[in-house]
């Protein structure tokens, strides 16, 4: 048959029965396909290793099938089972009707599912999606169980903390460490803060458990951890899926599964109880300041964001005054980095909305070329490569004809040769639709004209028009705009 079709095959892990899998996935899929008269051809299979089936925007292979959909280049997509296709209801809906809407025949073997046989209005594939979202469900739910059942027993679940070691699953106190945790408690209720703990023990060349150096948020978690008066909290966190991607958010306390008493304490309740009182933590905690360029600016030597590190003086008058400069997350942690030049975080923010609203002077011709001309550049990289591909499959076919190599080599070379010029086909056809650099077009011009209102947060107008900001130790910035290319 001539039928084009895709074979979608999917594991959830890297464990090796699970990398197993993935073969017996594609000889499933094979052998109906061989059986319904259809060759097999392996370059047609599609696999995402490694991810959760739940996570439907952070499966690549999916997402180029749904493309190759709507390109009209597939008739028919087979997998082993709707399991593999998503374990989300709501996914596994949009994907089949995708297809459906593309009279793409979708075939899962296990279940016996054939789109052409059922038609379009058949309740079959919502059951079985159905079947495959509880199935997720009740496996978490269980894997959830079977935790809370080995912390009864009082084993411990996750990284061993600071302080201890683990034996047989259980916590034992690790006498070298604890020393050093009760020194930190006592500090702390001394009236120490978190960096001056930190900067005492680095000074000292006290190491912590898994990096080289301590820092403000591993100090602060040490002193804010129930473990260290023997307690344990399961059921702190859960993992939701929003737009797409997986999500960890912080439940509310009464959802959470305290067990007291549960391994040997290195401090007593009563210490850790004062080091944790409500109104000593917002009396010592500052208000972390808002900041626009979160995740936007970063320090050049290190790469790592640019945080607002605040300071106040007070003056005759009583009054305070505060200031807020910028700094390197990671030397603000415990060192490993520079200090960077002081610069406020007004100045910062004025300097970049300066810039911002000089280029949107220039907009949207300047915009319209640099999409152009990005877009221009690409597809002439990429037919550059398709040209070169188309090249070294004509010299193959000539090696073969002239026997140089044989028949075996042609095909396995020749196989490959043909998977990379498909692969580029394919970024050139999603490079040419006009629709994305449309909306993007307009996304732009929005986040520049809401720049005029300097006294509103900036900070999603920032993340549109702006990739990356380089702040350097004396000051100086670099800017890359989502916009505009790069210099060669």
């Amino acid at each position: 048959m001539s039928t084009t079709y895709a074979v979608y095959v999917r594991v959830s892990t890297d464990k090796d029965e699970q990398i197993a899998s993935v073969e017996n996935q594609m000889d499933i899929c094979r052998n109906w396909l061989e059986r319904n008269g259809y060759r097999w051809d392996e370059n047609q299979v599609f696999k995402d290793e490694g991810i959760s089936g739940t996570l439907f925007l952070e499966r690549p292979s999916i997402q180029l099938i749904l493309e190759k959909a709507k390109r009209k280049e597939i008739q028919m997509v087979v997998f082993k089972s709707i399991s593999r296709l998503a374990r989300d209801l709501k996914d596994s809906l949009e994907i089949r009707e995708v297809f459906m809407a593309h009279n793409v025949r979708i075939i899962s073997v296990e279940e016996g599912y054939d789109s052409q046989k059922e038609g379009k209005n058949d309740m079959a594939f919502e059951l079985w999606s159905l079947f495959s979202a509880q199935y997720s469900r009740t496996l978490s739910a269980g894997i959830s169980a079977a935790l809370a059942a080995k912390v009864r027993r009082g084993e411990h679940i996750g990284k061993t903390p600071f302080g201890y070691d683990k034996t047989d699953g259980f916590l034992r106190i690790n006498e070298k460490e604890a020393t050093t945790v009760r020194m930190i408690y006592r500090w702390y209720n001394q009236g120490w803060g978190y960096k001056r703990i930190m900067n005492e023990l680095n000074n000292r060349g006290i190491k912590p458990k898994l990096i080289d150096k301590w820092q403000v948020t591993s100090v602060q978690r040490l002193i804010r951890n129930p473990v260290y008066c023997g307690d344990f909290i399961l059921n702190q966190y859960t993992t939701v899926k929003r737009d797409g991607r997986r999500k960890q958010i912080r439940n509310p306390p009464e959802k959470w599964l305290y067990f007291k008493d549960h391994h040997p304490a290195i401090i007593s309740r009563t210490e850790w109880q004062i080091a944790n009182r409500k109104d000593d933590n917002v009396s010592r905690r500052k208000v972390t300041p808002w900041n626009e360029f979160r995740g936007i600016a970063k320090c050049s030597e290190c790469g790592c964001h640019m945080v607002i590190v605040q300071s106040y003086r007070k003056r005759v008058d009583g009054s305070t005054v505060h200031w807020k400069y910028l700094k390197c997350s990671k030397w603000r942690r415990g060192g490993g980095c520079v200090n960077h030049q002081p610069i406020t975080y007004e100045a910062f923010r004025s300097m970049i909305l300066n810039h911002m609203q000089k280029k949107g002077e220039s907009f949207p011709l300047l915009l319209t070329n640099q999409l152009e001309k990005r877009k221009q550049d690409e597809l002439f990289q990429y037919r550059r490569s398709l040209k070169r591909w188309k090249r070294r499959r004509k010299r193959l076919l000539e090696l073969y004809l002239d026997r140089l190599i044989d028949k075996e080599e042609f095909e396995q070379k020749r196989t490959e040769v043909d998977r990379q010029i498909r692969a580029i086909y394919d970024q050139i056809s999603i490079l040419k639709k006009k629709e994305y650099r449309e909306q993007h077009m307009e996304s732009l011009r929005e986040a520049f004209e809401c720049l005029q209102e300097q006294n509103q947060d900036l900070y999603e107008f920032m993340r549109t028009l702006i990739d990356e900001i380089r702040v350097y130790p004396d000051g100086a910035t670099e800017v890359d705009y989502s916009f505009e290319m790069p210099v060669q």
